[in-house]
């Protein structure tokens, strides 16, 4: 696999119409558009909040990487994720007893069906590598069009029957802080929390923070929520306070569990520690970041330092900016789901 990136929509056409690769491409939702007129058939187009490629964290270019389409299956994904189970189950027979293969998930950033969509997936083994990211639209919040090639999908993904080694990782920049709530009454479908600890949601938030209830929604990016399974954290991004008091969330959480206020850790130090666990020196590396986490990356400056790390690592990477991360079969928010090929 190899990582590309584009300045305009003719560059990438004229490469693609050269190249016997197939392609996967991330852009802004206009570039999209106009890209799925003139590329190939068996070419993936998704809409980001964000490009990631050899240069770094950019905006308003066009990344992605070129692969061998033998080693892929493509398999759009319905509106009703459930309807798409017989065509994801059957290119997931053909794949399943390499353990390099992996799927790659481009979800509708928009539908909150990522959970539904994960769901349908009920058949994969648990130890099955899944790296995902949900479209996005630069935070227009207005539509998060993916493609494969002319033909507009509403959610897609893709089997890789991969050859070489491959490693799955997340990373947090958040710790458990020590304070945590139970959630008392929650709309998971909704993904909306109603109550902590039998208060109002956004009251008692507030309280265990010590910052006035008024000020709470600023203090969302660098203190989000974390759900605990085993020893892993997923983090639970809030999105705004309602006027009931609830709070609605971009995953969604269940009634009676204890979720945990998390606090910042060094992105510098962490991304370290992610690149150094990593059992091998990879040739190709596909990142997915969170947009909260690269809004937090762009008001403190650290985008820089961030690619000096995972470039110096690989400079064979790619990826995007995306509203939300499938890391194997959970969904979760402010984090980077890496996957890396020897």
């Amino acid at each position: 696999m190899k990582s590309v990136i584009f300045e305009k929509p003719h560059e990438a056409v004229q490469a693609i119409a050269k190249s016997e690769n197939a392609f996967v491409l991330f852009s802004s939702p206009e570039t999209v558009h106009e890209l799925s007129k003139d590329v190939k058939e068996n070419t993936v187009l998704c809409s980001v909040a964000g490009e990631y490629g050899g240069r770094g964290y950019q905006s308003g270019i066009i990344s992605g990487f070129e692969y061998d389409p033998a080693i892929a299956q493509i398999v759009p994904i319905e509106a009703i994720p459930a309807m798409s189970k017989d065509a994801l189950k059957k290119a997931y027979e053909k794949v399943k007893t390499n353990p390099n293969a992996f799927l790659f998930l481009l979800c509708d950033g928009l539908s909150s069906m990522e959970e539904k969509i994960i769901t349908s997936l009920y058949f994969l083994d648990n130890k099955f590598k899944v790296i995902g990211g949900s479209a996005g639209d630069d935070l227009s919040f207005t539509e998060t069009p993916i493609y494969i090639g002319s033909e507009r999908v509403h959610s897609l993904g893709m089997f890789f029957d991969c050859k070489s080694k491959t490693h799955l990782i997340k990373e947090n920049i958040y710790k458990p802080s020590g304070k945590e709530l139970l959630v008392t009454e929650a709309e998971p479908m909704k993904r909306i929390v109603k109550s902590f600890n039998g208060k109002p949601a956004s009251t008692e938030y507030a309280r265990l923070l010590g910052v006035p209830e008024s000020d709470l929604q600023n203090h969302f990016m660098n203190r989000p929520l974390g759900m605990v399974y085993g020893d892993e954290v997923y983090i639970a991004s809030p999105q705004k306070i309602n006027s009931d008091k609830s709070i609605s969330f971009y995953c969604q959480i269940i009634p009676n569990s204890f979720v945990k206020i998390l606090e910042p850790l060094e992105p510098q130090e962490i991304v370290k520690q992610t690149l150094s666990a990593i059992p091998f020196r990879p040739h190709f590396v596909l990142a997915i970041n969170c947009i909260l986490r690269s809004l937090k990356f762009q008001e403190e400056g650290l985008w820089p330092i961030i690619d000096r790390s995972i470039l110096g690592f690989c400079s064979n990477t790619t990826g995007f900016v995306s509203y939300g991360e499938q890391f194997y079969q959970r969904h979760v928010n402010q984090t980077m789901v890496l996957l890396a090929i020897e």
